[in-house]
């Protein structure tokens, strides 16, 4: 279910007050008569609550009594206009209290009721029996009582959890590990105001996956250490607003650098999701109670945005494999291109050893036959001198035989002639 659906859905039925403003008002009642309590719905202020009997009626005639801790005070009204959520009121200068004090919360209170009738009237959990906080769960290390336990006819367990107060992760884990133990699905659900719900600072609003908005995200909120934890444990953690019947789903919008190791996504694209457990913050994406189911495989309270969460995860999967074939595909091709820019390489490399072979052969031939030239040159003189030396004188100096022998010297002018005796 993409968003454009989910916003089909929320806007298909009455308008609805906005989801998550931390609203304070009181939208339940303790009938007098019955000690039952009456859940006011949105927008029926001016109605009936039963054929024949309004709600301004019956709080005309004091039967309609604060559920609040210490209290008990009827309502003196009913406030049924502007743009607030229809709820009940206390007369000028009565019922001073505040709904978050007590053993129990006013508003702990409303959200269990809101969780049984929604259950009650849910198709999937038709033939359930129902049990507000008075059947625990037990097991040798010890018991544990939902705040609404629901059983099946074959004995499936789905037990809801509705967290005002202060929570450690430990504390939690602890908590969810016995539900396991037990056989039991738990489901946690966080308060819309108190310890459990921190606004976002604008420090955090400014990072890259708060950036993103839609219309469907309702707030910004922090994640405690707590929902880091359940987070963790694959538990994506969830709120109620009671006065609007709305469930809460912690939703970013992250567009991931790196999809797995070496890895990276082509599209620039962004895909909303649950947040990660080192984020600080998350938003808060806003559905009708109504529209969400129980997923027993799965463990937790299907919500239209973990649809949309498991759609995008899906995609996100999807678009993954597809950059992963694609970048197998480019490696393959760079591989291919290496391979022949290193055969070519290498072909050049041996036509280059061939060349320079052949060239030194070349140079070697030249050589030997040089030598071989010299080595013949010398021989032939070794052999015309040893011929030149066989030979008669005569025959060695022929010019010393062959012409008449020179005159004697004359003698220098000098010298007197001598004198023949």
């Amino acid at each position: 279910m993409g968003t454009a659906r989910r916003r089909e859905l929320m806007n298909s039925g009455p308008r609805r007050p906005r989801a998550f403003t931390q609203d304070t008002a009181q939208i339940l009642a303790v009938d007098k008569q019955t000690k039952q309590l009456r859940y006011l719905p949105a927008g029926e202020g001016n109605g009936e609550m039963e054929p024949g009997v309004t709600w301004r009626g019956h709080v005309a005639q004091g039967m309609l009594l604060c559920p609040a801790p210490d209290c008990g005070l009827p309502f003196g009204r009913v406030v049924a206009g502007g743009a607030r959520r229809h709820h009940f009121a206390h007369r000028p200068g009565e019922g001073e209290h505040d709904a978050g004090t007590g053993p129990e919360t006013l508003w702990h209170l409303s959200a269990k009721d809101v969780l049984c009738r929604w259950a009650a009237a849910h198709p999937g959990l038709a033939d359930w029996t129902l049990h507000l906080d008075d059947t625990p769960i037990t097991l040798p290390e010890g018991w544990r009582r939902p705040d609404v336990l629901a059983v099946s006819p074959d004995g499936g367990k789905v037990a809801f959890e509705v967290q005002y107060s202060a929570l450690t992760g430990t504390d939690w884990k602890a908590r969810h590990d016995f539900y396991a133990r037990a056989g039991v699905v738990d489901i946690w659900l966080f308060a819309h105001h108190g310890p459990q719900w921190r606004a976002a600072t604008p420090r955090q609003r400014r990072r890259r996956e708060l950036v993103w908005r839609d219309p469907d995200w309702a707030a910004s909120v922090q994640l405690s250490g707590l929902h880091q934890t359940m987070l963790r444990h694959g538990v994506v953690p969830l709120w109620l607003d009671p006065t609007t019947q709305m469930i809460g789903t912690a939703t970013t919008r992250i567009r991931p650098a790196n999809t797995s190791p070496g890895e990276r996504l082509w599209e620039d694209a962004a895909y909303t999701l649950p947040p990660r457990r080192t984020f600080p913050a998350c938003h808060i994406a806003a559905d009708p109670l109504e529209q969400c189911d129980v997923d027993f495989a799965a463990r937790e309270l299907l919500t239209p945005a973990r649809r949309v969460h498991r759609e995008e995860r899906d995609r996100l999967q999807a678009d993954e494999q597809i950059a992963q074939e694609r970048a197998a595909r480019v490696r393959a091709q760079l591989r291919t291109q290496q391979e022949e820019r290193t055969r070519l390489r290498r072909a050049a490399e041996q036509e280059k050893r061939r060349a320079i072979a052949a060239r030194a052969a070349e140079e070697q031939a030249e050589r030997e036959e040089r030598e071989q030239e010299e080595l013949r040159r010398k021989e032939e003189e070794r052999a015309a001198a040893e011929a030149w030396q066989r030979m008669p004188p005569a025959q060695q100096f022929p010019p010393m035989f062959e012409q008449e022998p020179p005159p004697p010297p004359k003698p220098p002018w000098w010298k007197p002639w001598q004198r023949r005796a």
